[in-house]
């Protein structure tokens, strides 16, 4: 697959992935109308789609003008993009969107009059002076890129700076950069079509300007087309830890509001929303910790300790294993005993941030659920606080 299949093949493809997001919001269905009229433009540039566009329509070089007609379209909407992005507010919209019909409109006029056998000013580059309104017409194409990449550059380089998200900084420095690449191709052809205006170029000029123009407008799209995959990806991905997650706390969740129902919200939250998920699962096994300490002794977490150190575990994992070893003993003894009036354990995860509280419900749930000398722990002490009630009511 050469280059002129590979790239119109990978923009359709990022415009079908993102097609769904038409119906989000204005932010994503700019993006959106970006790959979708760059993914044409880039269609007609393959010479067989072109040719039959104009022996179908009878109108010659008509798919050289819808490649720089769907260009502007594809620079003014991933300048609305941004613009978004960054003042959602807006900024001089209706002033930007009559610039770019303008564009539009010139470009059609100045390629109807331009002559059918020379609207594509490298036809006769070595023939004769191409006609002024071919190159009036190719001209305002790559003012109206270098303009639109300049303010997209500018906007994208101060939303990278501002931006919190590692994956979002990144994505939005990677379309500043293609930003720029996008000015340097515009520059690039505004400079090669004043040398054409000058006169006859030789083939040599004439392959190497194409060559580098074509080379800073891939270079451009590709940059274009990872920053703006980044975010999505780090969406993708942060749902996937968070998937990850919800398995990993799983065991303990289970285990401790099975032991205290009443912990359970009644609301069901559907799976594919992990983060309300993850925050809830959070919640019900903090809450069923506080009803569960007031079933023991505070001494019951003391043996937990010593059980963790005479195991020989290392000291940075005998906190989890302490922890998740009287709430083991918790559960069994909420089921066969009443609260115990006294001092109480204390939950390890108090004043944690969120992120340390997941990490930290993560190793307490692994060990409650796999650990054979917490399971032990539980069974023996549970034993013990049932006799003792026992031998109370007795």
């Amino acid at each position: 697959m050469n280059r002129q299949i590979l790239i119109p093949a990978l923009l359709w493809a990022v415009a079908l992935w993102r097609a769904p997001s038409l119906r989000h919001s204005q932010k994503q269905r700019a993006l959106e109308t970006t790959f979708l009229s760059l993914a044409a433009a880039m269609t007609f540039e393959i010479p067989a789609v072109s040719e039959w566009v104009d022996a179908f329509t009878g109108v010659g070089s008509l798919g050289y003008l819808m490649k720089h007609v769907l260009g502007v379209v594809s620079a003014a909407a991933l300048l609305d993009f941004i613009i978004v992005v960054k003042r959602p507010e807006g900024w001089h919209q209706r002033l930007r969107h009559i610039i770019a019909a303008m564009c539009l409109t010139l470009m059609s006029v100045a390629f109807a009059l331009a002559p059918s056998h020379g609207r594509e000013p490298d036809d006769n580059f070595s023939e004769h002076r191409p006609s002024t309104w071919a190159l009036a017409h190719v001209g305002l194409f790559a003012m109206y890129i270098g303009i639109a990449m300049i303010f997209t550059t500018i906007l994208f380089a101060t939303a990278a700076r501002h931006s919190k998200d590692r994956w979002v900084r990144t994505g939005h420095s990677m379309l500043s950069l293609g930003g720029a690449l996008g000015v340097l191709y515009a520059l690039q052809r505004l400079g090669y079509l004043g040398r054409v205006a000058r006169g006859p170029i030789t083939a040599a000029d004439f392959e190497h300007a194409a060559m580098v123009s074509t080379a800073l407008k891939y270079a451009a799209i590709a940059t274009i087309i990872v920053g703006s995959c980044l975010p999505p990806v780090s969406v993708a991905a942060t749902a996937w830890r968070e998937r990850r997650a919800l398995r990993r706390i799983e065991p303990l969740w289970l285990g401790l509001t099975q032991a205290v129902p009443s912990v359970r919200l009644s609301i069901e939250i559907p799976r594919r929303r992990t983060r309300l998920l993850l925050h809830r699962r959070l919640v019900e096994i903090s809450d069923a910790t506080l009803v569960l300490r007031e079933y023991l002794p505070a001494d019951v977490q003391h043996r937990a300790q010593e059980m963790a150190e005479r195991e020989g575990y290392p000291p940075d994992e005998r906190p989890a294993v302490t922890e998740a070893a009287w709430l083991k003993t918790a559960t069994l003894a909420a089921a066969v005993s009443g609260p115990y009036e006294g001092d109480h354990p204390q939950p390890g995860g108090d004043g944690l941030s969120s992120s340390e509280e997941l990490r930290w419900i993560r190793l307490v749930s692994a060990a409650y659920d796999r650990n054979p000398a917490v399971a032990a722990f539980a069974t023996a002490e549970a034993a013990v606080a049932q006799e003792k009630n026992r031998k109370q009511t007795a």
